[in-house]
């Protein structure tokens, strides 16, 4: 990559990191602080995701080459562009601003939740959730499935005070998980799962769009959390089967720390 144009994706990468990551951050507090007004924070993350985007594919032009020279030699590779969003750090700005989208979402909706006496351990609003959508089951067109109405009926109401724990910390943890980027992959993987019952309960609301963005995270896990804490867990704790520096003895777990 020309040294130019290199220097302009670098300043553009931080200016867009630093203004979504504060801008969040004072969503958050915004939001939290039961501000009627509107901050505005949602059409400035779409408009720094455009930017994100435009950067990315300006990289991506500057890449393609090496990206289809280095393309292993299988009977169906993966297409260059696919790797360069999924696989490389070019697309990292991108993805750090879908991140504050569903994590701040994620973790507003979990809090309100943890200050709401009905949720809890005691499951009140649960059950009434529940109830609810056992209600949508009936009819000619039911907007529940059958199968997914007995589960709620027979396994989530007698464990209705569990189920409202895991709902309200659950929503917490993935918030704060994509967030600040640690094991984002298996953060979103949970918010998505959390997505899917909501749908099945009938209930839409912005679930299918942050189902969609979460599932996107996921797609790109290798690489949507290097703008966080990924960029030390994932080399650190590694995977099933390629075990990170915690679990090796070659002395990378030092090095590991002392990079910049």
């Amino acid at each position: 990559m020309p040294a130019q144009v290199s220097r302009v994706y670098q300043l553009g990468t931080i200016g867009i990191c630093v203004v979504a990551g504060l801008w969040t951050l004072f969503h958050i507090i915004w939001d939290l602080g039961k501000h009627t007004g509107d901050d505005l924070w949602g059409p400035a993350l779409l408009v720094l995701f455009i930017l994100a985007l435009i950067l990315a594919f300006v990289r991506y032009a500057q890449e393609r080459s090496a990206l289809i020279a280095s393309t292993p030699k299988e009977e169906y590779p993966e297409p260059a562009i696919t790797r360069f969003f999924f696989a490389t750090a070019g697309a990292a700005a991108l993805w750090f601003v879908v991140r504050m989208n569903v994590g701040a979402q994620w973790l507003i909706a979990g809090w309100e939740k943890l200050q709401d006496p009905t949720w809890g351990t005691s499951g009140i609003a649960l059950k009434g959730f529940v109830n609810g959508a056992l209600a949508k089951s009936t009819g000619a067109h039911p907007a529940v499935q059958g199968w997914y109405a007995d589960f709620l009926r027979n396994f989530v109401l007698p464990n209705v005070g569990f189920f409202s724990f895991l709902v309200t910390w659950g929503e917490v943890a993935v918030g704060l998980g994509i967030l600040l980027g640690a094991l984002t992959g298996i953060a979103a993987g949970f918010g998505v799962l959390m997505n899917f019952n909501y749908l099945l309960a009938g209930t839409v609301s912005i679930n299918p769009v942050l189902g969609a963005l979460g599932l996107f995270l996921c797609l790109a896990w290798r690489v949507c959390g290097l703008i966080g804490l990924d960029a030390w867990l994932l080399p650190l704790l590694g995977l099933p089967w390629k075990p990170g520096a915690a679990f090796t003895s070659d002395g990378n777990l030092r090095a590991l720390f002392q990079r910049s």
